[in-house]
């Protein structure tokens, strides 16, 4: 599930993802974010700020739910991620994510959706796809080149290392890295910043930014995606990387 907190003094909107130790992405939480995004009342919310109450951020796709999704159930659960996913990154206020513990696969592509990326020192990074035989599918390709570059893209997607908050942060994947007992201070500051500015201003600044980005290489993103879910390689990734994964995951 999500829970979602209105500061109405400071128009502030919190989407806090609370799904299980590791907020995995199933079907579920993919329509309540989808419609807490489609309710945003822009003449009341300047901001809206993605976290966790959890022991982590969130570790991407449910795979033990994705492993018993036909051809066109994963097709149509990735084309509703990409979906969330862009509208998030096109929102007309800013946005931002706070990170905590795990932050993976489908959870580092819904922290690359917002603007802003603020993560705890505990936090820790991956695009684990290559490694269970697919590519990250969700935007991961496109705005983790687009933030860090090509070379930097190629390495954090090819090797699927896991990254620590210092090295996230050396690499350009976060903006911030806060210790956690400061967390809620820094990010109250941070957002005053931005929304005792002109909106009408900070609209007009976001939408002029993001058009400097074109749209084809998200189609080559699914197209390649695609060739990956035919590969034998994907079957067996998947199936040994859901046996293996830590619920209780620490930054090691």
């Amino acid at each position: 599930m999500i829970k979602t907190t209105l500061n109405s003094s400071e128009n502030i909107l919190t989407i806090t993802l609370s799904n299980n130790s590791v907020n995995t992405i199933s079907i579920n939480i993919l329509e309540e974010l989808d419609k807490a995004i489609d309710d945003i009342n822009y003449d009341k919310i300047r901001c809206i700020i993605f976290n966790s109450d959890q022991s982590h951020f969130c570790a991407g796709a449910d795979l033990k739910e994705r492993s018993g999704f036909s051809h066109k159930q994963t097709i149509d659960f990735l084309d509703s991620l990409n979906h969330l996913y862009n509208k998030i990154e096109q929102l007309e206020i800013p946005s931002i994510s706070v990170i905590n513990g795990a932050c993976l696969g489908g959870g580092l592509e819904l922290a690359l959706s917002c603007d802003f990326r603020i993560g705890c020192e505990n936090s820790v990074y991956s695009f684990p796809e290559t490694s269970i035989g697919i590519i990250p599918g969700a935007g991961g390709t496109q705005r983790m080149t687009r933030l860090t570059g090509i070379s930097k893209s190629m390495e954090w997607i090819f090797t699927s290392k896991r990254y620590s908050s210092d090295e996230a942060l050396s690499d350009g994947v976060i903006d911030f890295l806060v210790n956690s007992s400061d967390i809620n201070e820094f990010v109250d500051e941070f957002v005053s910043s931005i929304i005792k500015n002109a909106p009408i201003a900070i609209k007009a600044a976001k939408k002029s930014i993001n058009s400097a980005f074109i749209d084809l290489g998200f189609k080559v993103e699914r197209e390649q995606y695609l060739n990956t879910l035919k590969s034998e390689d994907r079957n067996e990734g998947l199936s040994s990387f859901k046996d293996k994964r830590d619920p209780n995951w620490k930054n090691k």
